[in-house]
């Protein structure tokens, strides 16, 4: 279960024991004071190694709500087998993305068994499942599925916000393979007229229909073309870490994120002692053109690779 649903839970705990509390000590019962005392203790303790213990595995609720929802009591078969297939491909989609750079335009997602979330809980209150990374080991480092999960929370919040600029900002890093997962998670929910809220350890968003209704308007309209282009130019510099570039072509300054295939040619040029800034390079790069919802397309560029020095 995510981390905050926790905290929150012990938190709620707290604050009623608190009141409990207060009323045995005003009705000088000294037996249910202490235990209440002890109880108190245990929970505090608890939200303590919560905070100074962060999860390292990805963990995340789904709350759903509207027509397909029975209050507490049940949730529409088909359409929650539909909405955790739909999530369970964003999840693998976005991995891949960000472990190979791109994904291929047809066939199996790369990886996708290393993405798995298993059912582990239902939620309280409304209707949800709560989804948990299992495994056998102990992971010592935050492992990247977590970040994955996360990464796709904050995506579809971005997706469906009032604010337009979000939606941009989030489109220009959209595989073409994502944004149709997306429309078909946003399809699903708009169509049922469901409700979702997703709950990790770092966001806390609840999307109701306005919001639904707009995130599938923008994915259903929204075209993301690409083509695999090589160009020409002056590699001014770039940030492995970040995968960022920058590079002087034609005169003009083009700008870009880079492959994780190209950060690692880099860091090699570098481990060998070369210089490759302020250098001719012919280079490939993938050109991706944005086109939303009445604003003009946008151009958005990633290098791929190195293809080697040009004499100038």
């Amino acid at each position: 279960m995510p981390r905050r649903l926790r905290m929150q839970g012990l938190q709620a705990e707290l604050a009623s024991l608190s009141d409990l509390l207060q009323s045995a000590k005003e009705m000088d019962d000294p037996v249910g004071e202490f235990q209440l005392e002890k109880r108190k203790k245990k929970i505090e303790s608890e939200l303590l190694s919560l905070v100074e213990h962060p999860e390292k595995k990805a963990s995340i609720a789904l709350f759903f709500g509207g027509k397909p929802v029975l209050g507490s009591r049940g949730i529409s078969a088909d359409f929650a087998a539909h909405m955790l297939e739909s999530f369970q491909d964003l999840v693998a989609r976005s991995f891949a993305s960000a472990e190979l750079g791109m994904l291929g335009g047809r066939g199996p997602i790369p990886m996708r068994q290393a993405t798995n979330l298993m059912v582990t809980n239902l939620t309280k209150g409304s209707f949800g499942f709560v989804l948990d990374e299992l495994s056998d080991q102990e992971e010592t480092d935050t492992t990247a599925l977590k970040f994955i999960v996360e990464e796709v929370v904050r995506t579809l919040g971005k997706v469906s916000s009032s604010n337009e600029l979000d939606f941009e900002e989030v489109a220009e890093t959209l595989e073409p393979r994502m944004l149709i997962s997306l429309k078909d998670f946003f399809v699903t929910l708009d169509s049922a007229e469901g409700t979702i809220r997703l709950v990790d350890d770092v966001a806390d968003i609840s999307l109701d229909l306005p919001a639904i209704h707009r995130g599938r308007i923008r994915t259903e309209v929204t075209s993301i073309d690409e083509t695999d282009i090589t160009i020409e130019g002056i590699l001014i510099g770039i940030l492995p870490e970040h995968r960022k570039f920058e590079m002087l072509v034609d005169g003009q300054m083009l700008y870009g994120s880079v492959s994780k295939e190209a950060a690692e040619e880099y860091s090699g040029l570098i481990g060998r002692g070369e210089k490759p800034e302020r250098k001719a390079w012919k280079v490939r790069i993938k050109r991706r053109i944005v086109t939303p919802l009445s604003r003009p397309a946008r151009e958005v560029n990633r290098l791929l690779g190195f293809l080697g020095k040009m004499d100038v």
